[in-house]
């Protein structure tokens, strides 16, 4: 490439990053509407809107993608993460295109697919992360619900009593749902935007059953109390279960971590080696192979310990 193209391409990559930048800065710093007022000395905040089921007009990966965004718990919009990955994968491509000294599409091609899946595995760590301290905090949120029904408060006042005693995930969510119910939202569109926003199974059953109790009444205190005693339980069994699996979690990491390190050792040690899957189509063929291979197999293992879990 010549000199007139790298700068172009280093130029279009700067403003895709200053973009995204910028976009992720605004959507934590700024508050979007923050001149609507404040609540109880609280700034009032926008909730990143959530996909709609009756949506059909919008594919299933976008759907996806908004949902991976927005149960991430990350304060940006999927438009900016899409810029952030669009953003990534310019960079890896521009950087392996301006490092190798000869044009060679497979490592250019595979560099701005790292660059793109990047922040997408970003998001998805931290949905798993937020999932799994939402399922650890979930059974003293439901005891104090149930402590607090069992006083003769309301459930609006057993929601903002976690939103103020709990911490954690549940009690920022809490105290989001707290605050859309003093400024008059309806509570069963309160309730269930609390399930889209955290798409945890246990979680939707509560919501589902304050919904049913809100409509038909009954004794919420006692059902909640059984409610945490499952939770609980199930948890308890979710650890035992992911304690048995170790080994084969550990074989699989060992499994998918010797073939990339015998890859790296010989291109540090003896690149001549390896130069015909790079110079040679057949060689270039052969090494997009492997890898596509490499990572359906790990898919097809992670999914079984999955299913297994």
């Amino acid at each position: 490439m010549t000199v007139e193209q790298l700068t172009w391409l280093a130029f279009a990559s700067g403003v895709l990053v200053t973009g995204a930048v910028g976009l992720v800065v605004r959507g934590i710093v700024v508050s979007p509407g923050a001149g609507a007022g404040t609540l109880s000395g609280r700034k009032l905040r926008r909730i990143a809107p959530t996909s709609s089921v009756n949506d059909r007009s919008r594919s299933a990966i976008d759907r996806a993608f908004d949902a991976l965004v927005i149960e991430s718990g990350t304060q940006i919009v999927p438009a900016s993460a899409f810029l952030l990955c669009t953003a990534g994968a310019i960079l890896g491509g521009g950087i392996a295109l301006i490092a190798s000294r000869q044009q060679q599409p497979v490592i250019i091609v595979c560099s701005s697919l790292t660059g793109f899946v990047l922040p997408i595995a970003w998001l998805a760590i931290r949905r798993a992360q937020r999932v799994k301290a939402v399922q650890t905090e979930l059974p003293q949120v439901l005891e104090m619900l149930a402590r607090a029904t069992r006083a003769g408060q309301s459930v609006e006042q057993g929601i903002d009593l976690v939103a103020n005693e709990a911490g954690g995930i549940l009690g920022e969510e809490f105290g989001h749902c707290s605050r859309q119910l003093a400024m008059g939202r309806a509570f069963d569109k309160v309730i269930m935007s609390l399930a889209t926003r955290v798409r945890v199974l246990d979680l939707r059953i509560l919501t589902t059953t304050l919904v049913v109790q809100r409509q038909a009444g009954g004794h919420l205190s006692d059902t909640l109390e059984r409610m945490a005693a499952v939770v609980r339980d199930r948890l308890v069994a979710r650890r035992q279960i992911r304690a048995a699996t170790s080994a084969g979690r550990a074989s699989t990491l060992v499994t998918a971590v010797i073939a990339p390190v015998a890859y790296l050792a010989v291109f540090i040690f003896h690149r001549q080696h390896l130069q015909i899957m790079f110079e040679d189509p057949l060689g270039r063929s052969l090494l997009l192979g492997a890898l596509i291979l490499e990572l359906v197999g790990l898919a097809w293992v992670f999914t079984l310990l999955r299913s297994e879990s």
